[in-house]
């Protein structure tokens, strides 16, 4: 079961929230190491290989590092200059600065569309698709984290922090790395607290069912769900609600056993990483209730998700409840080669 995409579908980001980044800043500045407590994803690194391209000094250093003093100066004094640089598809990516210390490595770098037509007016993700190698890196579990800190519509430069801790806490050895990702996703768009206007004041008790086997689940109850493998999801009754760009739409609702079953779908799940996180209802009296648990299944031939949202509550409360749905959608995914080679001391 995909039990990491199900957790992006109710808690989004598998990336660093600016709270953390700022935590992490503060603590870099005040000279203690940085140790993540909560890794954000846990893979077992494999080591890419990618074509290495230009050691050239980019042109826009400058602008990419006076951005990196104006968030956070101690640390950009902190890191050591790298300026390594590449570019391919008319995207050009310079790891400005880097520093590798105890069991963590930092990175700083920046992504500039050198077209002007690729980016638009969001920053790129570079969709799990980046890796930051070294001697031993193929050995032990790690927790990787990246943050978007800065994009310049006028330069169409986009400037990241990227974070590897070693979770065995064993040193991350000096000496040479190589930064790189082959993938890009364009026009990333954020939604949150979209207003998820269907009409709940008839919603059917023990609507008809269909069984799906599920490809991933998650819940706040450990004993909502147990060990399953299949599940009754509502059939769909037709577009009760939809986003404006058709991406995600709610499909089915109904109430049985005390529980508010809603049925999601969003297109472009596997292709762009469109997900979306719907695990909060209103209630009338304004009380914020969270779903109890979610379980999902694809269709894989059409690159559909179908989430279905189980929340505890009184059928009388059904009527009244309002809905609202953080929506991460992209417009594009860019397959390319990009990576920089660079030499680091502890």
């Amino acid at each position: 079961m995909d039990f990491h995409k199900q957790y992006r579908d109710m808690n989004e980001n598998i990336t660093p929230s600016d709270t953390l980044v700022q935590q992490t800043i503060a603590k870099m500045e005040s000279g203690r190491p940085h140790r993540a407590r909560k890794p954000l994803k846990i893979i077992l690194a494999v080591a890419a290989a990618l074509a290495c391209v230009s050691t050239a000094v980019a042109a826009n250093q400058e602008a990419v590092l006076r951005v990196l003093y104006q968030i956070a100066p101690g640390m950009a004094e902190y890191l050591q200059p790298v300026g390594q640089v590449c570019e391919d598809r008319g995207v050009k990516l310079e790891v400005v600065s880097a520093d590798v210390e105890g069991s963590t490595a930092k990175v700083y770098l920046s992504l500039t569309d050198t077209t002007g037509s690729v980016f638009g007016d969001a920053a790129p993700d570079m969709y799990d698709s980046w890796s930051l190698d070294y001697a031993g890196f193929g050995r032990g579990a790690r927790s990787y984290g990246c943050s978007t800190l800065d994009y310049d519509p006028n330069t169409h430069t986009a400037t990241y922090f990227l974070q590897i801790d070693d979770l065995n806490g064993k040193h991350i050895p000096a000496g040479a790395f190589r930064f790189s990702f082959n993938q890009l996703l364009i026009g990333r768009e954020k939604q949150e607290g979209v207003p998820v206007t269907a009409d709940l004041s008839a919603v059917p008790k023990n609507a008809p069912t269909e069984n799906h086997a599920i490809n991933g689940y998650g819940t706040m109850n450990p004993d909502a769900l147990g060990d399953m493998d299949s599940y009754d999801f509502l059939v769909p009754q037709g577009t009760l609600w939809q986003s404006e760009d058709g991406i995600c739409a709610l499909i089915a609702a109904g109430w049985r056993n005390g529980e508010l079953h809603l049925h999601y779908r969003t297109d472009g799940s596997l292709s762009l990483d469109n997900h979306a996180d719907f695990s909060t209802v209103h209630l009338a009296d304004g009380t914020e209730l969270m779903c109890d648990y979610t379980v999902t299944y694809k269709d894989f031939d059409n690159d559909t998700d179908y989430t279905e949202y189980v929340f505890p509550m009184a059928y009388k409360d059904v009527a009244d409840c309002t809905l609202t749905g953080d929506l991460y959608t992209a417009s594009n995914l860019m397959d390319g080669r990009w990576a920089v080679s660079f030499r680091l001391t502890q």
